[in-house]
């Protein structure tokens, strides 16, 4: 999916499904972008990217020794997206 307005997109790429059948995110692309990055704990952070006439939230963090990401769509589209592929949990990470 693809987003542009003024000069700015914004690029969401998914890459398989989520156990659920969710499309799993893979990558965000971002070009003229505004964005608040922000630890909000040890183990968990905060994104917000305004790009493209979209604005989105990501969530980063570590849950069960994964890291688990959640973007969501903060416009009308109320769309979310979720990204766990790992196999197994993330070593040396307290769960």
């Amino acid at each position: 999916m693809t987003w542009e307005k003024d000069g700015s997109s914004l690029e969401i790429r998914t890459q398989g499904q989520l156990p659920d059948g969710r499309p799993a995110l893979d990558e965000i692309l971002a070009r003229g972008a505004f964005v608040h990055l922000e630890q909000l704990a040890h183990d968990h952070w905060w994104m917000g990217l305004e790009t493209g006439g979209k604005y989105f939230h990501l969530n980063f963090g570590v849950q069960g020794g994964r890291l688990r990401v959640h973007l969501s769509d903060q416009g009308d589209e109320n769309t979310e997206w979720e990204g766990d592929n790992r196999e197994r949990p993330i070593a040396g990470v307290d769960k």
